[in-house]
């Protein structure tokens, strides 16, 4: 029997996001066996249940390089005060805003790392990096190639690599669950925020190119600042009767399990939890394939196919073959579950709690 455990979670939200998605998950996973603590920055915005004891420091960002610093140490001081007053016996610091100040506040700390540091980290995230990380218990990146960059920019002994986990069990039994919103016919999905690192313009000129939109709509859930745009691109094209952008969906699991398939079309990833999402669900998926994630996902020509990045000739070509290709699509979707059923949250988790 396992011995119970105290057990932090830090992260600076649990608003949207893949990395704010894997906390929760793990939360649930955790607290089957172990005492559970959230220690957010700003508990405003809970767009994702958690299980355990939570703990709101009220240290919300702040603009400016001296805000930003005393807020940095604000961080860190309340966190040694939580730290030491639970005792915790494992402690993750979840994203880079999130572990800078609690690997300052306990060399117990786990780094998380959700991102591809070539992309996401700017100067000043690299400066604390090479100060705070060679403190911390481990430093976890989410993909081979995000632990290859890190080794190669910092020279860390204390690095390792976690794929992020999915609740398989849960998202079949939320998949069964009615749609808030009816989609007519067969039709593909995407799922992000509106914003550029998504590149949905792209996804939306290889679908007009397509000979799969005269058959399949587009459904692209998700909320943000290029709504707007991506709306008036959509006019552009005429699509206005085939692609459809429903927001955020708070459950989109009916809406990928009913699709003909997934599809990213993001300019850099960590490691996407919604490809593992969809392959779970039996969805066979196209990506970009990005610096770090898809491509240790999807097993080209197996469960799925990449295409390069911002290539919206190859992305077209991509969802003619899946979509008009009775035999391949069957392909897929035979080998999507079984390619992901490693990255379930009971044997990551146990990962985690192996470091």
């Amino acid at each position: 029997m396992t011995a119970r455990r105290k057990i932090a979670l830090v992260v600076y939200s649990l608003g949207m996001g893949g990395a704010e998605k894997v906390v929760s998950d793990l939360s649930f996973q955790f607290a089957k066996q172990h005492d559970v603590t959230l220690i957010l920055f700003d508990g405003s915005r809970l767009y994702y249940p958690y299980a355990g004891e939570l703990i709101d420091i009220q240290c919300p960002s702040k603009d400016g390089f001296l805000p930003r610093l005393f807020n940095f140490l604000d961080r860190a001081y309340q966190l040694r005060r939580i730290f030491k007053m639970k005792r915790f016996d494992t402690i993750i610091g979840v994203m880079e805003h999130a572990s800078f100040p609690a690997i300052l506040a306990s060399r117990l700390t786990i780094a998380a790392n959700h991102c591809n540091p070539e992309r996401n980290f700017s100067r000043f995230d690299w400066l604390f990096a090479r100060w705070l990380f060679p403190r911390a218990k481990k430093v976890v990146a989410v993909s081979k190639e995000g632990m290859r960059i890190f080794q190669q920019h910092l020279g860390l002994k204390n690095l390792d690599c976690l794929y992020n986990p999915v609740n398989l069990y849960r998202i079949r039994e939320l998949s069964k669950e009615r749609s808030s919103v009816t989609i007519e016919g067969q039709y593909i999905v995407a799922a992000g925020r509106l914003s550029p690192e998504k590149n949905f313009k792209s996804l939306l000129d290889a679908y007009a190119q397509s000979q799969a939109r005269q058959t399949f709509k587009l459904a692209i859930l998700g909320e943000g600042p290029e709504r707007a745009a991506l709306e008036q691109h959509i006019k552009q094209h005429g699509l206005e009767q085939q692609v459809i952008l429903p927001g955020f969906m708070r459950n989109p699991y009916p809406y990928i399990a009913h699709s003909h398939c997934l599809v990213l079309s993001s300019l850099h990833e960590g490691f996407p939890v919604i490809l593992i999402e969809a392959l779970g669900l039996g969805r066979p998926v196209i990506s970009t394939d990005c610096e770090t994630g898809p491509r240790e996902i999807i097993v080209q020509g197996e469960n799925g196919l990449l295409v390069p990045t911002n290539d919206v000739p190859a992305l077209r070509d991509a969802l003619d073959r899946v979509c008009l290709d009775a035999d391949l699509h069957a392909y897929f979707q035979k080998n999507a579950v079984p390619s992901v059923e490693y990255l379930d949250i009971e044997k990551v988790a146990e990962q985690w709690l192996a470091l």
